[in-house]
């Protein structure tokens, strides 16, 4: 990059497990490119980090050969979300030091509190909605002095923090140039650079979730999308470039009529290129006829890794105040009922500590619903800046920790508010970890469905005993309460999976005493054969294998009547049935935490499959 040139640095940074191609950045300076007015003095390089360890690298070392000091201008633009927005923070803060004289931007949602963040960190300025237009007239100011006439920015002057007006949102979406204008997809040989891509084939949110900034942030609330001939475009080169995974940042799919012939597209494109492998994306609330329509043709062409219905809590206080209360979704017992009779891998989406809540409305409903779902994702309700609940924090009383390493991030669990005290709060964080690794890493997942389909009472609180249980027998110097114990969960899920001898004997001692203490003595020889299938199907060390496993049941036929959320009436205990179980193995390695076990469990392997293999 030319000395002499304005040099323009653009910092993104994926989340967790997904490695995506930097399309926010990408499409800043594809913007400026084309409606810039100092485009041929201008230089742009993208610094996109696949993870926490590549942004720590940069700010360690990698930023002194990447940014020249002697360049005309420096700028440097920073994407900030809840997952970077640490990394990030301590980026601007070292470049801040080295660079003094660059200007440091920062967008995106979790910096529209702009007071937390200009005047008290190493900011000049924040972008404040859209980014698009506003960064390209920011480039293009004389100086500070003209800042005052650029909609859409926060700033630091001498009487404190000033906001200029409100930018207006675009609303002709294909005006936008593309992010692929600018943004590689495939290195000189054409192999894919990145394994996903997230996109966005419209912009705003009809509702106004109090915990969400969808449609009470910088976005707006009207729903608006880009033009069909738009997304082909883009979709066929994602395609081309053999990008395996598509998500969509759209905030209800499946609302606009359009969108049934984009899941058409989509599935075209993967009969004919063979990609993308899977399209996930946010659904409409509505769950209307043809949101599940859409659903059961992107299910039929296997690009649906699951239909998440995101109930996020069943307590009616805690919907009414998240503005929540008359949503369809809430309704959701036929909705999942047609999809898993269709095979779709639905799954329900629950946050624990909104305001409202009750831990035990909060786990009674999630009894009926493990009877429901075969699936259910839960979460920490993590307090976002620029939401309804972060501004009435004090009159709902909302107290919060830090996430762990945020620091001024403004990363902070909620545990207690008006309607549940500190204890109760930190005591469902240990009900989301024994959720998390008992049901959704797979140790325990039919036991749990099993309990959760014979109508027993208390699951959630029986799965909290049998964390504590656990953790006391294999080490008692992991947290087994509060928030450190969430905190900690991938360690302590490893630790199981690394003792499964000792994992499944502390299990059935605790199921089978709460059994007994509840007067459910003639379940007790059925529970033992669950636990029986669980452990033998067990995320496990090493490489892929098969092995034989005998059991004194029907194990293939309880296995298939609870993987379609059924009892199932006979299984020959007694009768001895020998069983060829496949495991990818991976644990270590590929398997990490509770969030991919369900992924990483071994598999019944059909015996005519057995017997070709070793015919080979």
């Amino acid at each position: 990059m030319s000395s002499q040139s304005r040099h323009v640095h653009l910092f993104s940074m994926d989340s967790d497990h997904f490695y995506a191609a930097p399309t926010t950045t990408g499409g800043l300076q594809a913007y400026y490119e084309k409606f810039g007015q100092q485009v041929a003095d201008t230089q742009f390089k993208l610094h996109h980090f696949k993870d926490a360890d590549a942004a720590q690298q940069f700010i360690d070392r990698d930023h002194r050969h990447s940014i020249n000091p002697e360049a005309k201008q420096l700028v440097i633009g920073l994407s900030v979300y809840t997952w970077n927005a640490a990394e990030f923070l301590s980026l601007a803060k070292t470049l801040k030091q080295d660079y003094p004289q660059a200007l440091i931007v920062a967008g995106g949602p979790h910096v529209q509190q702009a007071e937390d963040y200009i005047g008290v960190e190493s900011i000049d300025v924040v972008i404040l909605g859209e980014g698009e237009a506003t960064f390209q007239e920011l480039l293009d100011a004389e100086g500070p002095e003209q800042w005052p006439d650029i909609p859409g920015l926060a700033w630091w002057a001498d009487n404190g923090l000033t906001k200029s007006a409100e930018r207006k949102r675009q609303i002709a979406l294909d005006e936008l140039p593309s992010a692929l204008d600018v943004v590689p997809l495939t290195d000189d040989k054409g192999n894919a650079l990145y394994d996903a891509i997230s996109y966005e084939t419209s912009r705003g949110c009809p509702f106004k979730c109090a915990f969400c900034e969808w449609g009470t942030g910088a976005i707006g609330t009207k729903m608006i999308q880009f033009s069909m001939q738009r997304v082909e475009q883009d979709w066929r080169k994602i395609t081309a470039a053999g990008i395996k995974d598509i998500w969509l940042a759209d905030s209800n799919f499946g609302a606009l009529k359009e969108d049934l012939a984009k899941a058409q597209l989509i599935c075209e494109l993967k009969r004919d290129t063979g990609y993308p492998r899977s399209f996930a994306t946010s659904w409409s609330k509505k769950h209307s006829p043809k949101v599940q329509e859409i659903v059961l043709l992107l299910n039929r062409n296997g690009l649906l890794p699951h239909y998440q219905l995101a109930l996020q809590t069943l307590t009616p206080e805690a919907l009414e105040l998240s503005n929540r209360k008359n949503m369809s979704s809430n309704q959701y017992e036929p909705i999942a009922r047609a999809m898993a009779e269709q095979g779709v891998p639905i799954a329900a989406e629950l946050i624990w500590g909104l305001p409202g809540d009750r831990l035990d409305s909060f786990e009674g409903h999630l009894d009926q619903l493990l009877a429901t779902f075969p699936n259910i994702n839960i979460f920490g309700y993590t307090l976002l800046p620029g939401t309804e609940f972060y501004e009435k924090r004090h009159q709902y009383r909302i107290e919060t920790v830090p996430v762990a390493g945020y620091g001024k991030a403004k990363g902070e669990y909620v545990i207690a508010c008006h309607s549940f005290d500190r204890e109760e709060g930190l005591e469902g964080y240990r009900m989301i970890v024994a959720h998390m690794i008992f049901a959704h890493g797979a140790i325990i997942p039919m036991t749990v469905r099993w309990l959760a389909l014979k109508g027993y009472r208390g699951i959630s609180a029986l799965l909290r005993q049998c964390l504590t249980s656990v953790i006391e027998q294999l080490d008692a110097s992991y947290p087994s309460r509060g928030i450190e114990v969430y905190e900690q969960r991938a360690d302590i899920y490893l630790a199981m999976l690394a003792a499964p001898e000792l994992l499944y004997k502390t299990l059935k001692r605790e199921l089978s005493r709460s059994l007994l203490a509840d007067k459910h003595t003639d379940w007790l020889d059925e529970l033992h054969c669950v636990l029986a299938l669980d452990a033998a199907l067990i995320p496990q060390y090493g490489e892929r294998h098969r092995f034989i496993k005998v059991f004194d049941f029907d194990a293939p036929r309880l296995l298939e009547a609870l993987e379609s959320m059924q009892l199932c009436k006979d299984i020959s205990v007694g009768e001895t049935h020998t069983q060829w179980i496949e495991s990818p193995g991976g644990v270590g390695d590929m398997l990490r935490d509770p969030d991919g076990g369900s992924w990483m469990k071994a598999q019944f392997a059909p015996a005519t499959e057995i017997i070709e293999s070793v015919s080979a």
